[in-house]
């Protein structure tokens, strides 16, 4: 077993029971969330890059008439 794991596990161990649920909640983020490539990394670098405005996911819905929760 690598120290990295071992040292997350000590690091699991010495929490309180009041802050499990926060480590599980942020450890489920954190495995659900995509890992990209290179290539990905450096499109989203060169698209950061131009100028532009930035919009909220709120105003691109709202610019393509799309209602933000479903009913």
């Amino acid at each position: 077993m690598s120290s990295d794991r071992n040292h997350l596990r000590a690091l699991v161990d010495a929490l309180s029971d009041n802050e499990v649920p926060v480590a599980i909640s942020f450890l489920s983020e954190l495995a659900d969330e995509e890992i990209i490539d290179a290539e990905t990394a450096a499109k989203l670098d060169r698209a950061r890059a131009e100028p532009g405005e930035d919009l909220s996911l709120e105003e691109v819905r709202n610019r393509l008439g799309m209602s933000a929760h479903k009913s």
